[in-house]
């Protein structure tokens, strides 16, 4: 990776976990400050209409205790009452024994309202009764009842009347509705309000099948603000629960997250944008300041290259930027010295064979390049701290029976012995120990039992020689295999052992018949 590369690779990690953290605390507080604001908005809406409410029965009280205070109620009275005032769709009296006597709907003239709540608590005090469906009527109502000279005057009104104090779309946007509903004998929920997304004004449901809908929490009495709830179109809604305990009825106020939140969608994209804006203007400016500084220190590259081929006649170019021209001004200041040395010396660079050094460097270098390669014996380096191997050569590879270079840098000389030396010794600390001593002395060369890898031992001669190159030192290895050589060696040994037996057998031989001639001599 080049220089220009790492500079804006590092700048733009740095400016990108930096603005992402930022935004992310950004979207995290404009998200809080949205929720917090819908919520405030569905609460107004909504305790707005309780209250509405609320005073609308109150009202509906204060109409019913008023009729009552008249001398007596004839169907025709009461007709005209409720063409008059339509929150009652039935105004009725109730005579001491729970009979209908008169009525604005003369079918139910006569029948026994006894047992009715509606009649047996409103005979001391005026009294609401709940939500209810009312066989009578067919209809799903609440009624205001109050005493009336030892009797009870009965108000019905329709929940649907109810409906005109929730239709208020405008400052709910595009989803928002509020819903009423209320929860019957049976346990059942019971909307009776209508719905801005369906058709159905009256629909009876089940605890269970409601029971992820804020509908559920309001009719359970649970009043407050609620998160990842969904209503009767199984859409994410944030909501608001009402209980308007007077008629036992519940109320939502709800409004999609999606409409709710859509102006954090909207930070969300500018945000995006302005990151991406800011991104490319940074990496703009990052390109060409490293562009800049690539190009300084390429220069000088190019500039020392043609001083070490010898051309010391040129002046190292003036930069712009403060470090590069440190090393510019150092550079130059050697540079002079250098000229300086040779006039004293009254030599010329050619004299001075600087052109020839530098060859014969390149030469030295090809040469043992084309030896590395090309020797029979194994070459390798190894490198602290943990003195792995670090390259090999193709003998290498091949003495040790490895696939390629790359699995044999994975591998120590430890993993390329057996457990133990022909002298007891540990590998691996006998090991530790010849690198110590080359480190120390310069070289070291010793007989060495190697392995091949995932293979049979062989007897090697090993040279570890120091090697101190571009500011660090390491230790460069050369083993030949003298198995073959020490079995040979063997061989040529018990040979002459046995040359040599014969040979004193030989000298005994003749003192024998040398012996032997004396004898015979006399």
């Amino acid at each position: 990776m080049d220089l220009q590369t790492k500079i804006i690779s590092v700048s733009l990690t740095i400016f990108v976990i930096s603005l992402l953290f930022i935004g992310i605390v950004y979207f995290a507080s404009a998200k809080q400050v949205i929720e917090i604001n819908s919520f405030n908005q569905l609460e107004a809406v909504s305790q707005s209409i309780d209250n509405t409410i609320v005073n609308s029965i109150a009202e509906q009280e204060h109409k019913i205790e008023l009729i009552a205070t008249q001398s007596g109620l004839s169907n025709e009275e009461l007709k005209e009452m409720v063409a008059i005032d339509t929150s009652f769709y039935e105004l009725f009296t109730i005579d001491s024994n729970g009979i209908i006597i008169a009525s604005s709907d003369e079918a139910n003239i006569g029948l026994n309202e006894s047992n009715e709540i509606y009649f047996v608590n409103a005979k001391n005090q005026t009294y609401v009764h709940e939500a209810y469906y009312s066989p009578t009527t067919k209809k799903y109502s609440y009624t205001v009842s109050t005493p009336f000279h030892e009797m009870v005057l009965v108000g019905r009104i329709n929940l649907d009347y109810l409906n005109r104090f929730i239709n208020i779309k405008t400052s709910l946007g595009d989803t928002g509705e509020v819903l009423l509903a209320y929860k019957d004998d049976s346990e059942n929920i019971v909307y009776f309000s209508q719905r801005r997304f369906s058709d159905k004004t009256i629909e009876v449901l089940t605890k269970e099948q409601v029971i992820n809908r804020p509908i559920y929490y309001a009719v359970m009495g649970n009043e407050g603000a609620f998160t990842n709830l969904k209503d009767y179109r199984n859409v994410e809604v944030i909501s608001v629960t009402n209980f308007i305990e007077k008629i036992n009825v519940s109320m939502v106020t709800k409004r999609d997250v999606s409409e709710a939140l859509a102006p954090l969608i909207r930070i969300r994209n500018l945000v995006l944008l302005i990151t991406i804006i800011i991104i490319l203007l940074i990496t703009g400016i990052i390109l060409i300041v490293t562009r800049n500084i690539s190009r300084e220190i390429s220069s000088i590259t190019q500039d020392l290259d043609r001083i070490t081929k010898g051309e010391l006649d040129i002046q190292l170019k003036k930069s712009q930027t403060f470090e590069v021209q440190s090393l510019t001004d150092s550079l130059n200041r050697i540079l002079a010295s250098l000229k300086l040395a040779i006039l004293r010396t009254g030599l010329s660079k050619e004299e001075l064979g600087i052109g020839e050094a530098v060859k014969a460097k390149m030469a030295a270098e090809n040469k043992f390049k084309q030896l590395y390669e090309t020797s029979n014996d194994a070459i390798m380096t190894l490198e602290p701290p943990t003195w792995n191997f670090t390259s090999g050569n193709p003998a290498t590879i091949k003495m040790f029976n490895v696939k390629d270079e790359k699995l044999f840098t994975t591998l120590g000389p430890g993993d390329l012995s057996p457990e133990k030396q022909p002298d007891g010794q540990s590998s691996t600390v006998k090991a530790k120990k010849m690198i110590e001593k080359a480190m120390k002395e310069g070289s070291s060369m010793f007989e060495w039992t190697h392995k091949k890898y995932k293979g049979e031992n062989f007897l090697a001669m090993v040279l570890l020689s120091r090697v101190e190159e571009s500011g660090k030192t390491y230790l460069r290895a050369t083993i030949r295999d003298i198995t073959e050589v020490k079995h040979k060696s063997a061989q040529l040994e018990r040979f002459v052992r046995m040359a040599e037996g014969r040979e004193l057998e030989m000298i005994q031989l003749k003192k024998r018949i040398k012996k032997l001639e004396s004898q015979g001599k006399r």
